[in-house]
Order: C-alpha cells, then structure tokens, then sequence
C-alpha cells in the first residue's frame, strides 16, 4: 500500500464526499488523490461527449481547466473522444491503458498526438462506476512517459477508493437533485403569494419566505416577537399557539399531530389572513434541535394568483380568447363582468364558456374556476 497516513486519508476522503458542493466538483479529491499516487492528471468524465453534447469532465491538471460543461473547445470533447481506449471497462474493475493498447500502437493514434502528448499524458489508471441513476461514470488518473507506469499499489488504491467514489457521486446527485426540488418548491409557493413559515419543536422560526416576510413586515395582525409569531388579535392568538403546543405535543409522544386553520383579522380592515399550521413529518433517531418540525402557510384573500396564458392553452387546447374569460372567471368575475371587461357581447362570453366547459370537462363555473387555480398550482 503507498505510504498514507491516516490524516491524509481521512482529508481526501473528506475532499470527495464535499466534492458535489465545490465551484469545481470533486477538484480538492482529484488534486489530493494525484499528489497521493504521483500523478500529473486526474478527472471524473460524469458525461462522456457525444455528437452535439459536449459531455461533462471534471478535471485535475496543472495545464488545463478545472470543469468542462458542454465544451468544445478542446481536441478531446470536440472530436477526439470518439477514440477513447478504455471505454467501457469492466464495472469497478481497476485497469491501465497498456492493458486496452500497447504503447507503440497508443502513440500513433490521433488521440495521443493531439490529446495527450500535448498535456504530457501517457500512462493511464482508470475505473468505471455508476452514478446514482445508474449510468457510467469514468475516473482516471494519468502520468507522463517520463515517469514509471502504475504499479499495484496505486491499483489497490483505487481500488479502495472506488465504492467511496461511486458512494459520494450518487449521494451528491441526489442532495444536488433534493435541493432543486426544494428550490422549485419554494419559487412555486412564492409565486402563489403563499407565505410559508417553518418552525421548530418549540414553535420558534427555522425559516420563511419571501411573501411571508412581506406580511412580516406589514405587521397588520401578524408579525415576529422574539423569534415566534406573534398575532395581534388576543383571541387568534391563543388559538393558535395552542394549535403549535398541540403538534409539539403529538411529535414529542410519537402520535398523529393535527393539522389545523384559523382566520386572523387585520387592523386595516383588509380581508382576514387564512393561516394553516401543518405538522412535518419527524424522525427523533435523526432529527436535531432547531429544525423545522412544523410549517405554518399564510395567505391572504386578495392576493390573486398569476395564471399563464400559454400553460392553459397548452393543457386543455384553449383559444386566447377563452383563456383570458376563463382567468376573469377564477379571478371571480361573474360572466357579466367579464364580457363587459372583454368588450364582448355577453352571448359572445356565454358561447365562448360552453367551449370552455366542452374542452375542459367541467359543467359549472365554480368547477371550472377549482380547476384553473389547480392547473395554476400544478404547472407553476
């Protein structure tokens, strides 16, 4: 085995499971793993190139980028790929390239003269693994002619290396996969002028966001006290803290937690705010302190929502002209007012809403406005 010390083990396999949050992934491994086995070149090709895909490579070099997305710019991703010499390798089998090729007939090829050579590339150690979705991912470390060929220790090394590689790239794809489904919960929610409040065992706020800091902000009926909603209105106020006491309490003896509503008044005499306190789903063997262990989701009556045009229209073959009286419809207009908004004649809007009806499957209004705000909710 090479001469590694524990510490400098821990460290590069610290570097490889923080490899996914890098600006240049898995660049810290690559580094620490080449000084390690002596090594000019080092990458993780997560995306082979392929025609118009320019493929996706990290790598490690002293000549070179860190991070190739899509490039084609350089003799490899842009044409040279095709004649890569150890594709395809045996899964989680550690291999070297004089054993896909010999060296005399590698150095007359047009991928080592104008891929290799040029970066002083010539002995290659590579394994394949799977990412999380199961697909081929290739990593590979290199030398120059200068330097002796790899031996079996730096074999067993990569050896070694190779469950924790294809462990952290698929736990890296998947956080990396959570958090743009966080992320696009959160913008969906936002654009629905929903405020959402997340709170902790002890009912004081983990997160929030935007329109719930909007509302914050305003203080009409509702605002933060040290860390904690506050709600103006004595009355709402005790209900709804026995509402957060009741999950806590629920969560805490491991039972079913409620998930209950309540109308809060404002001061200014705008419509009610409608606030929903719901439970989230907690694992005591894992959970810390100070984590969202319910959500609280505010919204306010005379927010409207956005509806796209386009997104109807594509889902139930709706005309223009039928969308914008069916959005006047889920706006609460009634069909009076909105063919006097259209500046159309109310037989004009009646026939106009048989069509909708027809190609949308509904047969009252009131369906009809359920099914906009739900197709809104869906498709935002």
């Amino acid at each position: 085995m090479l001469a590694t010390s524990l510490e400098d083990f821990s460290r590069l396999l610290g570097h490889l499971y923080d490899g996914h949050i890098e600006e240049d992934p898995y660049n810290s491994f690559l580094t620490e793993a080449r000084a390690i086995i002596d090594s000019n070149f080092g990458s993780i090709t997560m995306r082979e190139p392929q025609g118009d895909d320019g493929g996706l490579l990290f790598v490690s070099s002293d000549v070179l980028q860190k991070t190739f997305v899509d490039d084609h710019n350089n003799p490899y991703t842009d044409k040279h790929y095709t004649s890569n010499l150890m594709t395809n390798l045996p899964w989680g089998k550690v291999v070297c390239l004089d054993e896909c090729i010999s060296y005399s007939q590698l150095e007359n090829t047009d991928l080592y003269r104008f891929c290799m050579a040029p970066i002083d590339i010539h002995h290659m150690l590579g394994v394949d693994l799977r990412n999380a979705n199961g697909q081929r991912f290739s990593v590979r470390f290199c030398r120059p002619k200068t330097s002796e060929n790899f031996g079996a220790e730096e074999r067993q090394f990569l050896a070694l290396l190779a469950n924790h590689i294809q462990r952290a790239v698929a736990n890296g794809m998947q956080l990396i996969q959570l958090d743009k489904e966080r992320r696009l919960y959160s913008s969906t929610i936002t654009r629905q002028s929903v405020g959402v409040i997340t709170l902790d065992e002890r009912g004081k706020v983990v997160t929030r966001n935007v329109v719930a800091d909007n509302i914050i902000r305003e203080k009409d009926g509702l605002s933060i006290i040290n860390g904690q909603i506050h709600l103006e209105s004595p009355s709402a106020r005790t209900k709804f803290n026995g509402y957060i006491e009741a999950v806590a309490l629920a969560q805490r003896n491991q039972e079913v937690a409620p998930t209950n509503a309540l109308a809060v008044e404002r001061p200014s005499g705008r419509p009610d705010l409608e606030i929903l306190v719901k439970p989230m789903m907690i694992d005591k063997t894992v959970e810390p302190g100070h984590t969202p262990h319910m959500t609280v989701f505010i919204n306010e009556p005379e927010r409207s929502y956005e509806i796209d045009t386009r997104i109807l229209m594509s889902l139930y073959n709706l005309t223009k002209a039928e969308v914008n009286l069916a959005k006047l419809l889920a706006e609460g207009a009634n069909l009076d007012q909105a063919s006097a908004d259209l500046g159309i004649a109310r037989n004009t809007a009646r026939a106009q809403l048989r069509s909708i009806f027809a190609k949308t499957g509904v047969s009252r209004q009131s369906m009809l406005v359920s099914l906009m705000l739900k197709s809104v909710v869906t498709y935002s």
